[in-house]
């Protein structure tokens, strides 16, 4: 076992990374893969979302699973999903098909992030959890940029399916790093486990999670629609060459790394949590709405950067602040789950509405100006978080 904290967050962090490689491997090859089995972009759209279906039924029995199993096992588990479903999609010929290997796939992305959080926690319990877990939050960018720079080179090289394979093996090393060198909490006792009996009801009574849910439900819509859909609107909206439009969305998940690690760094350090995620939803809905107004190549980099930054420090500061406003140590993990459950319908549903949205008027300002309606049902959901617990000295 590893006995350095860093060591063991570092191949966890890698691990989230992979998972999110193979959420996003579609979209710079979307035109591709449309072409390759004779499907519109509005089906390839489904492809990509079908990912989070799993997280939508599985996030809320997550908790019980990590009591049951422990995140250790869970997280072995979940990368054994990943391989299982990458080597079926590497093999599949039709849609449907592809789409039963993505849903497979996708349960790895279901729990991830509440069982990273459930480990960092046990990691860094002393200090810099806050840290920790804003790096956390930001494998998503890191695992964005490196898809939108190399599995289109990768993909013209070695063909499509390559990208599938390349995660699998990628995914059964994970497998084996997690199963021989991490460490997890020691199993709950039979007491401590009848005790979770109704921890569910108890976090969902809690109303500052409820609306850290709804605001990381609609971070989550806008961020991964913008992901899904940025090469197109670039494309379509703006005229720009396809590899011009790809090299400007992996610049987006660049932008986006260092921000989680600064979201816990402000927080542990000025204790201004409610500022600083009130900020954060309000510079990405500034950012949403500023989508339909580009002009030349500052105004696409600002704009990617001013988006990047706002989604990356909102995402982070909600999984910060959530274990703060809970009232028992045993209710993180069912708390977590349930903000996560609104985060994966809102990546389930947010690139086929915009998508549909974009197709039936013909407009993509239409589509940004829905994503900022969206943006702006997160902004208020957020002043309602500041204002009920602003009498909470921990944030």
């Amino acid at each position: 076992m590893l006995r350095n904290r860093w060591v063991k967050f570092l191949l966890l962090y890698l691990g989230g990374v992979v998972v999110s490689l193979s959420q996003l491997k579609l979209v710079p090859i979307q035109n591709e893969l449309g072409a390759d089995l004779a499907i519109s972009l509005s089906m390839v759209s489904w492809l990509m979302s079908i990912f989070t279906v799993s997280g939508i039924f599985l996030a809320i029995p997550g908790g019980a699973f990590v009591t049951r199993f422990g995140p250790k096992k869970l997280l072995v588990g979940l990368m054994g999903c990943l391989a299982i479903g990458n080597i079926w999609g590497a093999f599949s010929k039709s849609f449907w098909s592809l789409l039963i290997s993505r849903a497979i796939e996708g349960i790895s992305f279901s729990m991830i992030i509440m069982v990273g959080i459930v480990l960092i926690n046990f990691w860094f319990k002393d200090s810099s959890s806050g840290i920790a877990t804003g790096i956390w939050g930001t494998f998503s960018a890191l695992g964005s940029m490196l898809a939108m720079n190399l599995f289109k080179p990768l993909a013209k090289t070695y063909g499509l399916r390559s990208l599938w394979l390349i995660i699998a093996v990628l995914s059964v090393i994970f497998l084996c790093l997690y199963l021989f060198l991490l460490d997890e909490p020691r199993s709950r006792s039979k007491t401590g486990s009848q005790a979770d009996k109704g921890s569910f009801q108890k976090a969902i009574e809690n109303k500052g999670i409820w609306l850290l849910a709804l605001a990381q439900g609609c971070m989550a819509f806008i961020l991964f629609a913008f992901i899904n859909l940025y090469p197109q609107i670039y494309t379509q909206l703006y005229g720009l060459s396809e590899n011009l439009a790809n090299s400007y969305t992996g610049y987006f998940g660049l932008f986006g790394i260092p921000f989680g690690a600064l979201a816990g760094y402000l927080i542990d350090k000025t204790k201004k949590g409610q500022v600083i995620i009130f900020c954060s939803f309000l510079l990405m809905l500034a950012a949403t709405f500023w989508m339909g107004f580009l002009s030349n190549s500052f105004t696409f980099f600002a704009q990617l950067f001013a988006l990047s930054a706002g989604a990356s420090l909102a995402s982070s500061c909600v999984m910060i602040l959530a274990p703060k406003i809970v009232k028992e140590e045993r209710l993180i993990g069912t708390s977590i789950s349930f903000i996560n459950l609104f985060y994966y319908i809102g990546i389930f549903i947010g690139t086929p509405i915009v998508t549909k949205i974009s197709d039936s008027s013909q407009s993509w300002i239409i589509a940004i100006y829905l994503l900022s309606g969206v943006g702006i049902i997160a902004l208020i959901a957020v002043f309602g978080f500041v204002k009920l617990t602003k009498q909470n000295a921990f944030l």
